[in-house]
């Protein structure tokens, strides 16, 4: 189910194309890139040279891919750098730096145990997508009047002709960027507070612009913004347990670190005025996975942050990750992923009392007390990370990892289909490998669960998944209904 926007999957023969997943799906107003190998995509082969070389073409496939759907390297929202040595983070920054100038992303690097095709570096990303998908209303997410709906019926042929014409006047002001999809607009607005400028145009038709924002109450980088919010959902970069006021990470062990990597979080979102409890999916990234439960205890004492939240006892979807290493040496590492029902400018801010996030369980996929299994904010629904846990006995299945990888798939097309979706609907999925030499065994069975195109992907090998299992998979699909009151 998609309600009547669709799913974009494309391909562009100047980045590597691969039979099992999608380049690039584009749904609502963002688009999912698969992750980017240093393939070269004349050869089929990891370029020569060293770690400069691989993270130069990794990014050339990216923008390759960006500008194949007429869109600019600005236009990316978050990055996530895969390194086999965490000692490389340097020489991937000088090359980084190169690709984006004046706009700071959000992101995340983190060290793995082994890449695909025994790479050094991989490379993924989301970027914004303000024109939306085919056959969506755009004021359908900014304002239901009526005139809007129909404006924007009446203007969509003119605005792919122009689009093109445009590229070079996306306007930026400040840490507020359009969309390269925006188009001539009237009524100047301008905006400058301490940490923040804004200078647009409105558009009677409003594409959503660019909002990157920094607080010094969490650490900030010269490589990247702590928070990018665009249209409903905002991106805050992966958090280290940093003090802000030293530099340094913090004295004691993995639950100090924890609580420091939240206490981050918890810092940006009061710095934009969003509650904690607006995160619908977190990432843990963990030096050693047998921290687990001591990062839980922690994690426990800041979801539910809200009494609304505990009375619901929500919590958001999650994925935990086993780093080979981190950043400063760090034990552990936390991204999230936020609802933004506010929207950004000239999305309207009345949104925020329109839009809620829709959490689900069902007795048909494992469940926990620590996330909730599907998490439904506008126009994406996050997938917590699946293990291949028989939902009945509570226990790994039997057998080696194609069982396993049936079993994560199995979980997830439960959890889809209890929120009336099928797994079509999925647009990213991201796996996380015991042995990556097990890939082609996985990609046997992960084909066998589609029946259109497939989605973007990414694939990592690492030192250990939970429970001891061989695969943990985690998705995000569509939601085309939106979530209540679902305009």
């Amino acid at each position: 189910m998609s309600g009547n926007i669709i799913k974009f999957s494309r391909n562009t023969e100047n980045a590597p194309i691969s039979s099992v997943s999608t380049q690039t799906v584009a749904f609502s107003h963002y688009n999912n890139i698969s992750a980017q190998l240093p393939v070269d995509p004349i050869t089929g082969e990891i370029v020569a040279g060293d770690v400069k070389e691989q993270a130069k073409q990794c990014l050339t496939n990216i923008k390759a891919i960006v500008e194949s759907v007429d869109h600019v390297m600005s236009d990316v929202i978050n990055i996530n750098i895969f390194l086999k040595n965490i000692s490389d983070i340097d020489a991937v920054d000088a090359v980084y730096a190169t690709f984006f100038q004046g706009y700071l992303l959000t992101r995340m690097t983190v060290a793995v145990a082994a890449l695909p095709m025994d790479a050094l570096v991989q490379i993924d990303a989301v970027i914004s997508n303000g024109e939306g998908t085919p056959s969506q209303e755009l004021g359908d997410l900014m304002d239901d009047r009526n005139y809007r709906v129909q404006n924007f019926m009446r203007e969509m042929a003119y605005h792919y002709q122009v689009r093109n014409s445009m590229r070079d006047q996306m306007r930026i002001g400040g840490q507020f960027f359009f969309d390269h999809s925006s188009f001539k607009q009237s009524e100047k607005v301008a905006k400058n507070t301490a940490n923040e400028s804004v200078k647009f145009e409105k558009n009677p038709e409003p594409y959503p612009v660019k909002i990157a924002r920094n607080t010094e109450n969490a650490p900030k980088s010269s490589l990247y913004t702590q928070t990018v919010a665009f249209s409903h959902y905002n991106h805050i970069a992966a958090q280290l347990p940093i003090d802000p006021k030293s530099g340094g990470i913090v004295a004691g062990g993995v639950k100090e670190q924890a609580r420091q990597c939240l206490k981050n979080i918890k810092a940006i979102l009061e710095s934009i005025d969003v509650p904690f409890d607006d995160i619908v999916k977190i990432n843990i990234f963990l030096r050693n996975l047998s921290d687990i439960e001591a990062v839980n205890e922690i994690y426990t004492t800041f979801f539910p942050d809200s009494a609304v939240a505990r009375t619901a006892a929500y919590v958001p979807a999650r994925t935990i990750i086993a780093a080979s290493a981190l950043p400063m040496d760090a034990l552990i590492q936390i991204n999230a992923v936020v609802s933004h029902g506010d929207g950004t400018p000239p999305q309207i801010v009345e949104d925020r009392h329109r839009l809620v996030i829709r959490a689900n369980n069902t007795e048909n996929a494992p469940k926990s007390s620590l996330y909730t299994q599907t998490v439904a904010f506008s126009h994406y629904n996050h997938i917590a990370a699946q293990l291949p846990i028989d939902p009945k006995s509570g226990g790994i299945v039997a057998g080696g990892v194609k069982e396993q990888a049936r079993q994560c798939l199995k979980n997830i097309k439960a959890i889809v289909e209890s929120v009336a979706h099928v797994m079509d609907d999925i647009v990213k999925v991201n796996i996380q490998l015991k042995n990556i030499a097990d890939i082609d065994a996985v990609n046997e069975v992960y084909t066998t669960f589609f029946k259109s195109d497939l989605p973007a992907r990414t694939i990592i090998g690492v030192s250990a998944i939970s429970m001891d299992a061989l695969v943990q998979i985690d998705a995000i699909i569509s939601n085309g209904e939106s979530t209540p009151p679902g305009l």
